[in-house]
């Protein structure tokens, strides 16, 4: 007979699994990924576009919705921004909301909280970015989750100042994460479990740039490109207690709406395992009395 730990041992690894699957894995790749800006000399590095960007200012704030067999809601904020010769740095406060069907039961909810460093000294093209000791506390249907994770990425995070012509081709992207986890029976401190993913990933593929086009966003009528790549994302080794789970890699075929009008991605369509799941731009927000 399993014990009541067991249960929610088993219980909470199912929760922390859905919540690296959703809201972590978006917060890394989507933070300041393919934001846009004015265009740059071509002398600036990517890194520099970003750091300028007229979003990346403390206040700005971002809501999506996803529909599909993963309904999901991300708000992300920026607070405490500022620049420096050698790059930029803000406080990155994410909240998501996740429907996980295999969980059966009500969303999973999570809040983290990202202190991103950005170097603008890195080549044209390329971006170095990082974020350490972020803090994470989340909700599942069995368990709640509190602890630490920690992301570095490197590749092209910005469409802005780009040759985005039909044809054109774009480098990919590559993370590099960490995860620790206190794993505890919901409505108690007693702690059940841990949960710790030292080595997962996710790459991004190159990029091919597609027809500009007139499409229907929930911000209005726009004209946009459609880019398109695949994202690939392995937990590694995940090591749940004291036993190592072997998790099979996500394959994912994005196409990003990119809407120069705009200078975002208004629209994120998601194609894996036939399915495919749209992620809209709902709210482009600016809290002008933010810190």
């Amino acid at each position: 007979m399993k014990t009541k730990a067991q249960h929610f041992r088993r219980k909470g690894a199912a929760g922390a699994l859905a919540l690296l699957v959703s809201g972590f894995v978006w917060a890394q790749e989507r933070p300041e990924s393919h934001q846009g800006a004015v265009a740059p000399p071509q002398a600036a590095s990517a890194g520099a576009v970003i750091c300028d960007a007229p979003w990346f200012r403390s206040g700005s704030h971002v809501q999506m919705e996803g529909n599909g067999a993963l309904p999901m809601s991300i708000t992300m904020t920026l607070r405490d921004v500022g620049r420096s010769a050698s790059g930029c740095h803000a406080q990155l406060e994410v909240q998501s909301k996740s429907a996980m069907s295999a969980l059966m039961g009500p969303p999973v909810i999570m809040d983290q909280v990202h202190q991103v460093n950005i170097d603008r000294r890195t080549p044209a093209g390329q971006t170095s970015i990082e974020s350490q000791h972020a803090v994470i506390n989340a909700r599942a249907r069995y368990a709640r989750m509190f602890g630490e994770a920690a992301f570095r990425g490197s590749g092209v995070f910005n469409y802005a100042g780009m040759n985005l012509r039909e044809g054109t081709t774009l480098e990919g992207e590559t993370f590099e994460s960490s995860l620790s986890l206190r794993v505890y029976a919901l409505g108690s401190d007693e702690v059940v479990s841990t949960l710790r993913a030292q080595h997962a990933s996710i790459h991004i593929s190159s990029r091919q740039v597609g027809r500009r086009q007139m499409i229907d966003t929930v911000m209005g009528r726009k004209e946009c490109l459609p880019i398109t790549y695949e994202k690939r994302t392995s937990l590694g080794p995940l090591l749940v207690g004291e036993e190592v789970v072997q998790v099979e890699p996500t394959v994912m075929h994005i196409t990003d709406w990119y809407c120069p009008s705009e200078a975002f991605v208004l629209r994120t369509e998601v194609m894996q395992d036939g399915k495919v799941q749209r992620i809209d731009v709902t709210a482009l927000e600016q809290d002008t009395q933010a810190p």
